[in-house]
């Protein structure tokens, strides 16, 4: 049995904390650890392993570092749409919701790609946010699972859109901002996590995060351990987002 492993990286740069309110205006160049370590960490890495993901960034993002998206697309990564500033997705109204979708849509399109994949900021979704990114051209929504629950199926939502979800398990923030677990620990959740994929032949999809694994030099080594598991086992399947949502679409 194996399973299929998919990648994805969120945010980019100040973002989030400017939508949080963490800080009031983006922080100078030299102070965006973030940005200027963490993001080409991880870039590294998965050239190393020569892995194409989806990388799901906030509009606003989009339109402040276009040198940085460049770097994202010299790489064959894509590109997805991650909100404005990371708003709390599932509290938005449906015009507020429509309008930042609209405005971080067109962001991402002058850096000369048309995103085609959506994952709600928080997670979860709201009612009308298949109607929305439908109407946008997006194909997939790879936020939590309809219901909002962890975990699920590759499903159609739309007649053109498909949901692709994951479970809290395979995003570094879980383990280590939330749980606070020692590195050794995230190897073994998510070792574990990949093993039991396999034996049920299911698919498993990372979140990995710049301001998370990036910038700290022992995380990226279990990164890199996970990459090299993955790669070098008979257990598992490398797929992109894209191909994987794709297989199902032909069944």
């Amino acid at each position: 049995m194996t399973a299929q492993v998919c990648f994805t990286m969120d945010n980019l740069g100040d973002a989030a904390d400017l939508g949080r309110g963490v800080i009031s205006q983006p922080r100078p160049p030299g102070e965006r650890p973030a940005l200027e370590q963490g993001f080409p960490a991880l870039l590294d890495l998965y050239r190393r392993f020569n892995i194409t993901i989806t990388h799901f960034l906030e509009g606003w993002a989009a339109e402040t570092y276009p040198e940085y998206i460049a770097m994202d697309l010299k790489d064959g990564h894509r590109l997805g749409m991650h909100g404005w500033q990371h708003e709390l997705w599932s509290s938005l109204e449906y015009n507020k919701a429509q309008d930042i979708a609209s405005m971080a849509t067109e962001a991402i399109r002058k850096n000369g790609v048309e995103p085609k994949a959506f994952r709600a900021p928080g997670g979860k979704r709201t009612r009308f946010t298949s109607e929305i990114i439908t109407d946008l051209g997006y194909t997939i929504d790879s936020s939590l699972c309809p219901s909002g629950q962890d975990g699920g199926e590759i499903c159609q939502l739309t007649r053109t859109l498909w949901s692709a979800p994951w479970e809290w398990v395979g995003v570094d923030a879980s383990h280590w901002l939330w749980q606070k677990k020692e590195n050794d620990g995230v190897e073994h959740a998510w070792r574990q996590a990949l093993d039991a994929a396999a034996e049920q032949s299911k698919y498993f999809l990372f979140i990995w995060h710049p301001h998370v694994m990036g910038i700290d030099k022992g995380r990226l080594q279990i990164g890199e351990k996970i990459l090299d598991y993955v790669c070098n086992s008979d257990q598992f399947e490398l797929v992109t987002l894209e191909n994987l949502v794709g297989q199902h679409r032909k069944d």
